[in-house]
């Protein structure tokens, strides 16, 4: 004797709605979180502010731009073009985050310890998300 259980079309369409609410719900605290970063970040060249990047927890480099030869960037545009690139990180990557375990915020500018050292902004996303 066989002992099965039968999932039903309406269960699996259940279940599509169920991943496609968390996968919205990741995607607006995550896009929250990188956002906040951005608020936080100093804008000189907007190399730092616009290195802020969304990734799955174990992936390859994130983000990376230099302040070399970069005139000072006006302050907003900066800022805005950061809060795109989150979105986008964050809406492009959602399945690979939730299939992988997670995500990380991270800032691959070649002077963003330097940065971080004097503004504390990875200490104040901690603080404000735990």
């Amino acid at each position: 004797m066989v002992t099965q259980v039968t999932i039903s079309p309406s269960f699996q369409k259940k279940m599509s709605k169920l991943e496609q609410l968390v996968g919205d719900n990741l995607v607006e605290k995550l896009t929250s979180l990188g956002h906040y970063a951005v608020e936080i970040s100093p804008v000189d060249t907007g190399a730092f502010v616009e290195s802020w990047s969304l990734r799955p927890m174990g992936s390859g480099a994130s983000r990376r731009l230099s302040s070399e030869g970069r005139l000072p960037k006006d302050y907003v545009k900066a800022k805005d073009k950061a809060r795109q690139n989150i979105s986008k990180d964050a809406e492009r990557l959602k399945d690979r985050i939730l299939n992988e375990g997670g995500a990380t915020l991270r800032n691959g500018s070649p002077h963003a310890k330097d940065v971080d050292d004097k503004y504390l902004t990875i200490q104040r996303v901690k603080n404000r998300f735990r």
